[in-house]
C-alpha cells in the first residue's frame, strides 16, 4: 500500500510539473544560415508559467533533421539557468539555442566551426522546459520546421575568364558584371568586388590569397560597377627595330578579378570557392599596353592572342 502511494504521489508530481509551463514556438521557415545572426523575427518562444510564482529552469534545444535525425543538442550541464516570471515570458534564439553550451556532430559541427553556419537542407528545431538540477521535464517538447537554401555565388560574367582589353579603353574605364545571388534572400546583399595584378612569376591564384588588391569596393543593390583605374597602361617602348618578335615582348599585364558576397553584417554567404568566404570563382584577364607590330603587320592584341600560349 505504502509503495503504490509513493508512485501515485510521484505521477501526481510530474503531472504538476508538466502542467507548469504551457508553451508556444515560432520559427521561420528560411531563416539566415548564420545562427548568430536570428532575430526576433526569426524565433520566437512564448513559455507562460501558470503557478504564478518565479521559477528557474532550463532551455533544452535540439536540432534535427527532417527525418528526425538528431545533429545537435544543448548541453544542459553548461546551459544558462534562466529565471521564469509568472504569466507570460518571450524569449529569442540566444535564450533558446546558447551557441556556447550547443553540441554539434559530424559535419554540422564542422561547419558551425568554420562559418557558423548551419549546411544548406531541410531541418526541425525542437525545445522543451526542464528543471535546472535534475533536467527533468517542465513542459512538452515543441518542433518546429525550418529550411536554410542552397545559395548560387554570383557568377562573374565581364570581363570574360581570359579577356583581353585594349590599353586606351580601359584606362578610361572597365565595367565590371556578374550574376546575383540565388535564389535573392529577404535581406539586401552587398557585393564585394576585387581585383589584382598578377606581378611576374605569379599565377593568377598566387595574386588572389597574396597579393593587396587595387579595387576593393562595396556595392549594394546592383549587379555591376565601373572601374576608372586612370592606370598608365600605354606602352610606348620599342625594341631596336620597333617591331614585336614573341608574346612574351609584348607590353601585357594580367588581372584577376572576383566577387566576395555577405549580407549587411558582412556575414558571407554560401561556403565560398576559395577560401570559404563568400568569395565567388574568379576571372582573369589581360591588358596589352602598346600597339606595335610584328615584322608581318600583325597588331600587337592579335599577335597576344595568337601566341599567349606557346
Amino acid at each position: 500500500m505504502k509503495r503504490i502511494t509513493t508512485l501515485i504521489l510521484i505521477c501526481g508530481l510530474g503531472l504538476i510539473a508538466k502542467g507548469q509551463f504551457v508553451t508556444n514556438l515560432s520559427v521561420s521557415t528560411q531563416p539566415p544560415g548564420t545562427l548568430i545572426s536570428w532575430g526576433l523575427k526569426d524565433l520566437r518562444y512564448l513559455v507562460v508559467n501558470q503557478t504564478g510564482a518565479s521559477r528557474q529552469a532550463v532551455i533544452k534545444t535540439t536540432f534535427k533533421l527532417s527525418d528526425g535525425t538528431v545533429i545537435g543538442s544543448t548541453n544542459l550541464a553548461k546551459a544558462r539557468v534562466i529565471n521564469i516570471a509568472g504569466g507570460n515570458n518571450i524569449f529569442e534564439a540566444p535564450d533558446v539555442f546558447q551557441l556556447d553550451a550547443m553540441v554539434f556532430t559530424g559535419k554540422y559541427k564542422t561547419s558551425i566551426d568554420k562559418t557558423g553556419k548551419l549546411p544548406a537542407d531541410n531541418y526541425q528545431l525542437c525545445v522543451q522546459m526542464v528543471t535546472p538540477t535534475d533536467f527533468q521535464r517542465l513542459s512538452e517538447e515543441i518542433c518546429r520546421p525550418f529550411n536554410l537554401a542552397a545559395y548560387q555565388l554570383p557568377i562573374p560574367v565581364m570581363p570574360l575568364n581570359d579577356d583581353v582589353l585594349d590599353a586606351q579603353k580601359a584606362q578610361t574605364a572597365i565595367t565590371f558584371r556578374w550574376t546575383p545571388l540565388a535564389p535573392r534572400p529577404a535581406l539586401p546583399v552587398k557585393y564585394i568586388v576585387k581585383v589584382f595584378e598578377v606581378l611576374e612569376r605569379q599565377t593568377p591564384m598566387q595574386a588572389l590569397r597574396s597579393n593587396q588588391p587595387l579595387v576593393s569596393r562595396e556595392v549594394i543593390g546592383t549587379t555591376q560597377f565601373i572601374w576608372q583605374p586612370q592606370l598608365a597602361f600605354m606602352q610606348n617602348n620599342k625594341d631596336e627595330a620597333g617591331l614585336v618578335s614573341t608574346a612574351d615582348s609584348i607590353a601585357a599585364t594580367r588581372y584577376i578579378w572576383t566577387i566576395q558576397t555577405t549580407d549587411l553584417q558582412d556575414v558571407p554567404f554560401g561556403d565560398g570557392n576559395v577560401n570559404g568566404d563568400g568569395i565567388s570563382e574568379p576571372n582573369v584577364f589581360t591588358i596589352i599596353r602598346d600597339k606595335r607590330k610584328d615584322k608581318s603587320g600583325m597588331p600587337a592584341r592579335q599577335y597576344y592572342l595568337e601566341h599567349r600560349n606557346q
